[in-house]
C-alpha cells in the first residue's frame, strides 16, 4: 500500500502549492471570487499540506488564531480528482493535533453546509444560524479541547 504524507507549513513557507490547491477547488471549482480566497489570515496561519502518492500536493488546510483568541480551522479542501482518498482526513487531523499542542480550548470553522458531515466526525457541532458565503450556505461549528477526535480510521 502506498503512502500519503503531509508536512507544515508557516507563512513564511513558499505557499505556491496551497495556493494552487484553494484555488483549483474555491475558485475555479465552486466558484468563489479570487479576490477573497487569500485574506489577512495567511499571514498568521500553520498549513498542513497533503502529497499524495505521487508526492503531488493534493489537499490543504490552515490554523489560526483570531483577534478574540479564537483557534479557526479553515480553507479545508482536497482537488477535485482525489476526494475521498483520506486526504481530507490527513489535512484535518494535522490541523487538530497541532491546535491540541497549542493547548486551543476550543476549535471554530465554518462549514459549507453539505460539509458539515464531514467535520461533525472530529467532535465539531453547529451553533447559530446558516448564513451565506457569495451565495454558499455556510454553518458555524465548534469542539471543545476535550470532545476532538483525532483517532486514526485505518483499516
Amino acid at each position: 500500500m502506498a503512502m500519503i504524507r503531509g508536512r507544515y507549513l508557516s507563512s513564511m513557507d513558499d505557499l505556491k502549492d496551497v495556493f494552487e490547491i484553494r484555488n483549483a477547488v474555491f475558485v475555479e471549482e465552486q466558484g468563489f471570487s479570487f479576490d477573497g480566497e487569500v485574506d489577512e489570515y495567511d499571514k498568521m496561519s500553520i498549513y498542513a499540506l497533503v502529497f499524495g502518492e505521487d508526492d503531488r500536493p493534493v489537499g490543504t488546510g490552515r490554523l489560526y488564531i483570531d483577534a478574540d483568541d479564537h483557534f479557526f480551522i479553515g480553507r479545508v479542501c482536497v482537488l477535485k480528482e482525489m476526494r475521498n482518498k483520506g486526504y481530507g482526513d490527513l489535512v484535518m487531523r494535522m490541523l487538530l493535533a497541532r491546535a491540541l499542542d497549542l493547548n486551543a480550548p476550543s476549535l471554530y470553522l465554518s462549514a459549507q453546509m453539505d460539509k458539515m458531515h464531514f467535520y461533525a466526525k472530529y467532535g465539531f457541532v453547529k451553533f447559530g444560524e446558516t448564513y451565506f458565503d457569495e451565495g454558499v450556505a455556510h454553518i458555524a461549528m465548534r469542539v471543545f479541547h476535550d470532545d476532538v477526535r483525532i483517532e486514526g480510521t485505518c483499516g
